[in-house]
């Protein structure tokens, strides 16, 4: 009597985990139509691609392999009459799974490969450069002046009076202007970032952009991507940097050529 008990419970459990195993899928699948990525507002179009092909590949996998896991588990629960088998190993599936695996696999690595050298290749020659400075906890953004140089600086110079460390003594420095936690950009110009941290360890993130890149104290880094769209967005750090890590954002505005060059005006003239 206790083993018919016993056994009716375990089938019981084996319908329960079979069920809540649908379940699961159905809600991952309904949030993966749900929620997407912030819209895309550069020239970065080929990493989404890439992106959705990944997802679609793996959101297949998983549905499949789901489904299969809660149907074994529905067709083999417990029965009285049934018998156990033991099945060793089958060298011609493991084989076709392999191969079929390489298939998927490989192309998606060489595309990868071919996405990161457009990301990190040389940006074009009409490319302007502006400077963004990570501290605890803003960012501090800096433009060369009319005269399209950056004044030179030096760890050793950071003050509260001088907070980006620029040297006195270089006349290119005079006219640069310095923003905090606010960067404007016209739209469809290429633009490249040179980035730099005061402190520990951030990460400049656009993710409307599709760009990441770490700052590391000592090290000069740089991102490059083409603006496409106007409007506002935000730039947060990425990286865990302190206790007022979640404060740390700034604010990206992409404008017409015609705005921006207003505004770069009035900012020169201000400064």
């Amino acid at each position: 009597m206790a083993e018919n008990i016993q056994a009716t419970r375990d089938a019981k459990h084996g319908m329960a985990l079979a069920v809540t195993l649908w379940a699961i899928m159905l809600v991952s699948v309904a949030f993966f139509f749900k929620y997407d990525l912030p819209e895309l507002a550069s020239d970065r179009q080929s990493q989404d691609t890439l992106y959705y092909v990944i997802l679609g590949l793996t959101g297949v996998a998983y549905i499949v392999i789901q489904s299969l896991f809660a149907f074994y588990i529905w067709k083999y629960r417990h029965r009285d009459d049934a018998e156990g088998s033991y099945w060793h190993e089958s060298h011609k599936m493991e084989v076709a799974w392999t191969i079929a695996t390489a298939v998927i696999l490989v192309p998606i690595v060489f595309a990868g490969l071919v996405i990161w050298d457009d990301v990190k290749a040389a940006p074009p020659e009409d490319v302007f450069t502006i400077e963004a400075v990570g501290a605890q906890f803003q960012w501090d953004i800096r433009y060369p002046g009319p005269d399209g140089q950056f004044g030179s600086w030096r760890p050793e110079l950071y003050s509260l009076e001088n907070y980006l460390g620029i040297d006195p003594d270089d006349a290119a420095g005079n006219d640069d202007i310095h923003l905090i936690n606010q960067m404007v950009l016209p739209i469809d110009q290429p633009v490249r970032i040179l980035l730099r941290s005061k402190d520990v360890q951030h990460a400049f993130f656009l993710p409307h952009f599709r760009v990441k890149q770490d700052l590391m104290p000592g090290i000069m880094t740089s991102v490059w991507f083409t603006p496409t769209k106007i409007g506002e967005y935000e730039i947060a750090c990425a990286e865990l940097c302190g206790l007022g890590h979640y404060r740390m954002r700034a604010f990206l505005s992409i404008r017409s050529q015609a705005d921006y060059d207003t505004w770069l005006a009035e900012q020169s003239q201000a400064n």
